[in-house]
């Protein structure tokens, strides 16, 4: 069978991951002056997406709202690849979507880490509907011999979880068809000449056909720097030495290929045990050479000290720094021309409203028989 792993709310999921955003507190994340994202927390007080910014905060003054920020995302994303990827390599990532090749009880502790949604069928598309319909942090599988029957129990509401468009579902419950599986009995030409390509999608959701096996996957390519000792090191400030030494070695390369790291990572190989591994996603992505040794002195030590606790005086032979979550200089800059633009826009919109037909533009009249005619102010819509 074919897993699928989504998580609900994602741009929320990423901003609590990279800001370390406590669950409890409630957390809005807005674009375009609308709620697009939210935590449990603030799901439990009433809040949806789709309604405003200002409405939500008032009527949550305590909830944090966070600008959705694609480069977080891509970050968290990043992360969920390389967790997934330590217990198979079968792997597809297709917008938000992991396609990966494993049985429930091998992915089962990462799902509950991760607060993620999991679904498996014999089909691709069956598999996604079943994790966007399975509770966070839980496994729904659909057998081969009952996905009509999961079809036709499976609200169409929940399509909204897929990106269909609102217009797409209140024209599916007009037509009665309150559950997906109640839409079988239309055909291709129907679902495409009423909803265009979300009427193929539907379409192919409600008559499965994708069975492809998963292929291998593809790491993102990330900087590796390692260290083996001929005699193994028991204190950490034998071994911190080795982890500047290496941070200075693999900042090397991340300058000399001009990217940005968003992501640090320490694999500790021990004398007769299990190797370690840690993670520490940046809160803003950095090209520095302070800041990435920074971080990795403190991962390290974080490491050492959970070390001495759990398995006491081990030796360590090998030490290795990977830096991943590799970003160009141009995401960075489209990133914070976006956030730029929406901070405008929200002035804007809120001197509008205060003041209205209180804002103005230039305009130029090109062929004006007077100078001073040739340019002047209008009220800005």
């Amino acid at each position: 069978m074919i897993g699928c792993l989504t998580i609900k709310h994602f741009p929320a999921w990423a901003i609590s991951l990279i800001r370390r955003h406590d669950a409890v507190r409630p957390l809005i994340v807005q674009e375009d002056e609308h709620i697009v994202a939210l935590n449990t927390a603030a799901e439990a007080l009433g809040l949806e997406t789709g309604m405003t910014a200002a409405r939500a905060t008032v009527l949550c003054p305590s909830a944090k709202l966070y600008v959705r920020d694609s480069v977080a995302e891509f970050s968290a994303w990043e992360y969920v690849l390389e967790r997934m990827n330590r217990i198979t390599p079968f792997m597809e990532s297709d917008s938000l979507r992991l396609w990966f090749k494993a049985t429930p009880d091998e992915i089962r502790a990462l799902t509950l880490y991760l607060g993620a949604s999991v679904g498996f069928s014999t089909y691709r598309s069956t598999a996604w509907m079943a994790s966007l319909q399975a509770n966070q942090g839980g496994i729904l599988t659909v057998p081969e011999g009952e996905v009509n029957s999961f079809m036709d129990t499976f609200p169409t509401e929940l399509l909204a979880r897929a990106g269909f468009s609102d217009s797409c579902i209140e024209g599916l419950e007009l037509l009665g068809c309150f559950s997906v599986g109640l839409a079988r009995n239309l055909n291709k030409r129907h679902l495409t000449l009423a909803y265009a390509k979300e009427g193929d999608v539907l379409f192919d959701i409600l008559h499965p056909t994708d069975a492809s096996p998963v292929s291998l996957f593809r790491p993102a390519p990330f900087i590796r720097k390692r260290f083996t000792l001929y005699v193994p090191c028991y204190h950490p400030s034998e071994a911190m030495p080795i982890v500047h030494r290496l941070a200075e070695k693999a900042h090397a390369d991340l300058k000399s290929k001009s990217n940005i790291v968003g992501q640090i990572r320490i694999v500790l190989y021990l004398e007769g045990c299990p190797s370690m591994r840690s993670t520490r996603l940046l809160t803003h992505p950095t090209a520095r050479l302070d800041a990435i040794t920074r971080f990795a002195e403190r991962l390290a030590t974080g490491m050492f000290a959970g070390l001495r606790q759990k398995r006491g005086r081990v030796g360590i032979e090998r030490i290795e720094l990977e830096l991943a979550g590799l970003l160009t200089g141009e995401m960075i800059q489209t990133n914070l021309f976006g956030e730029r633009l929406r901070k405008l826009t929200a002035a804007v919109s809120k001197v509008h409203r205060r003041f209205p037909r209180a804002l103005k533009r230039g305009v130029v009249r090109p062929g004006a028989h007077f100078h001073e005619d040739q340019s002047g102010y209008t009220t800005w819509e």
